[in-house]
């Protein structure tokens, strides 16, 4: 789905939508309304479907990677987080991720189970809500989202109901990460070296990015310097740098305190060029990069953000891997191969 939104995640990867309605005929039509590439599952049964979305992982091994604190006084103010913002990434080895519910449509009217009734049964308070109505279940689906049960609701017989339940599902998806990983979010977005997934011209730029190169999946890394691991629908890995102009100043000072080449400084002033490595590591190991063929080391780049610019350098998949030193091509299950191995779930209504 090619959608744009104003916001920049430390990490997204596509999620599954469940469909619920007793009536198979229009489980049917809807589904063969919804974009090719959305991840699915149909349900009959409401009871199955709650099952199915309250038995379904909760992140908690994530968390558990990524998060830690700890305390240094009597007080509850008195706790330091840590988050290890290169184990992101390695969610790319859980081959579970894709089939994470994040949105739930379900039809109101269903014999046994309503679905405010489903709704109200959700153990996951993250996983978003839409419901389908008949015309006279209109003012019970208003009182319900203004108690805050559900996040949208569209009525059956609107002529636009495609439209609207592609935008829904789309934006219900960005807002399940939202709410999910605050925990992790907050303490990275407070340091100044992430601040750019709030910057509305890094998040333009890093939208458009992604839609032009088809990534689906991306993560926060620190490593060589702060950056993002991205993934195409076949699991090809491309890496985007993002250096902020403090650190590329910082390094041209350290790159004339070594004696660098004039053309790679003359480059670096003009944000040409940012480095495949730490920026952060000492003048001797500069100093012997620089006595190698140095352009071996360095990358194009793009300014992005007038004020307070980032210097961008995306690399491709073919030279991406060397980036990320733990990387296991392997070990990754692709989206693509994901729904092609649940092709046959995904169709079989419950």
């Amino acid at each position: 789905m090619d959608f744009t939104f104003p916001v920049c995640h430390l990490f997204y990867y596509p999620t599954q939508v469940v469909l619920v309605d007793d009536d198979p005929d229009f489980l049917d039509a809807v589904s063969l309304i919804l974009p090719r590439d959305l991840n699915y599952r149909l349900f009959q049964s409401a009871r199955q479907a709650l099952t199915y979305i309250n038995d379904a992982q909760q992140h908690a091994e994530l968390i558990r990677r990524v998060y830690s604190s700890y305390k240094t006084g009597p007080f509850d103010s008195d706790t330091l987080t840590h988050i290890e913002i290169n184990e992101l990434y390695k969610e790319i080895y859980n081959a579970q991720r894709f089939s994470t519910p994040s949105v739930v449509v379900i039809d109101y009217s269903m014999p046994s189970m309503n679905g405010l009734e489903l709704c109200a049964s959700l153990t996951n308070p993250y996983v978003k809500r839409i419901l389908l109505t008949g015309q006279a279940d209109t003012e019970l689906a208003v009182q319900a989202f203004n108690a805050g049960l559900i996040d949208q609701f569209i009525s059956k017989k609107d002529q636009d109901l495609e439209a609207k339940l592609k935008r829904s599902i789309a934006t219900l998806q960005q807002q399940y990460f939202s709410k999910s990983f605050k925990l992790i979010t907050d303490p990275v977005i407070a340091n100044s070296q992430s601040r750019f997934v709030n910057n509305a011209d890094f998040i333009a730029y890093f939208n458009s990015l992604r839609n032009r190169n088809k990534f689906i999946e991306y993560y926060l890394i620190d490593e060589p310097y702060s950056g993002f691991a991205l993934l195409n629908a076949k699991g090809e890995l491309s890496i985007l740098l993002i250096l902020t102009e403090t650190g590329l100043e910082e390094h041209i000072r350290q790159c004339t305190t070594v004696g660098a080449p004039a053309q790679l400084l003359a480059a670096l002033r003009k944000g040409e060029l940012v480095p495949l490595f730490n920026v952060s590591d000492d003048n001797e190991h500069i100093k012997k990069i620089l006595t190698d063929d140095w352009k071996k080391y360095y990358v194009p780049a793009k300014k992005v953000c007038a004020q307070a610019p980032y210097y961008c350098a995306l690399i491709q998949h073919e030279d991406a891997s060397r980036i990320l030193r733990k990387y296991r091509p392997e070990a990754i299950q692709s989206y693509r191969s994901h729904i092609e191995t649940t092709a046959s779930d995904t169709k079989f209504l419950h």
